[in-house]
């Protein structure tokens, strides 16, 4: 069992006593035997479903908050995975609006934030995967943690995989760096320009420049 395996299993085991309310839902987007399957063993809950769950919004069902506990480990587990077919910023977005970080019991915030710590681990450790580094991240900068902490971890990592996840989030944002705008989270709410810019141009800049094609980049970047 890996390590990111075992925060999954430990956050199934928190959350294994949670129960839903499906009393109220959504009659147009979901069928009485719908919330009988949500209702019921979280692992009998077919992929499509709990994919389904896992983008709607608190409008779509009366107990959102404990549903969105009850579905969290199957949700996380598809995510790390790349398996869960819904942006994983929008996740990031439902489980804040579910009060994860802010109203969930200590044992639950704390395995929630295990998996996260472990993921962005595992994610650095191999290259390429799915999702990759600068989704993680993305998802990673709606946590408590402030993201030089994330970005701290990336500085730990040995060359190898971690320069080529470096590579790849520059070459998908050096272009928000440039106009100084880089925004991450559902609804662009969290702006990461200065955290991110200053990582590229010191930390990370030697990781960046492994790839010649970018180097032109970076000094755009530094001299914008």
């Amino acid at each position: 069992m890996t390590t990111v395996d075992g925060a999954l299993l430990r956050l199934a085991e928190v959350l294994a006593g949670v129960e839903a309310d499906l009393a109220d839902y959504c009659g147009f987007c979901y069928t009485e035997e719908d919330a009988v399957l949500l209702a019921g063993p979280v692992g009998a809950i077919p992929t499509e479903l709990l994919s389904y769950a896992a983008f709607e919004g608190p409008d779509h069902w009366g107990g959102f908050v404990n549903l969105y506990r009850k579905l969290t480990p199957r949700i996380m587990a598809l995510l790390v995975y790349g398996d869960l077919h819904v942006d994983g910023e929008l996740i990031a977005s439902r489980l804040v609006e579910a009060g994860c970080w802010t109203t969930w019991a200590d044992d639950e915030r704390d395995a929630l934030l295990a998996v996260c710590r472990e993921w962005w681990s595992d994610t650095l450790a191999s290259f390429p995967r799915t999702p990759d580094a600068h989704v993680v991240l993305s998802f990673l900068a709606t946590t408590p943690v402030p993201l030089t902490q994330w970005l701290d971890v990336w500085n730990a990592q040995p060359p190898g995989p971690a320069d080529l996840h470096a590579q790849e989030l520059f070459r998908w944002w050096w272009g928000d760096l440039l106009n100084g705008e880089l925004a991450v989270g559902w609804s662009g709410m969290i702006d990461v320009t200065a955290d991110i810019r200053r990582w590229v141009l010191t930390d990370a800049r030697l990781r960046i420049s492994g790839d010649p094609e970018l180097i032109e980049f970076l000094e755009m970047v530094e001299h914008a």
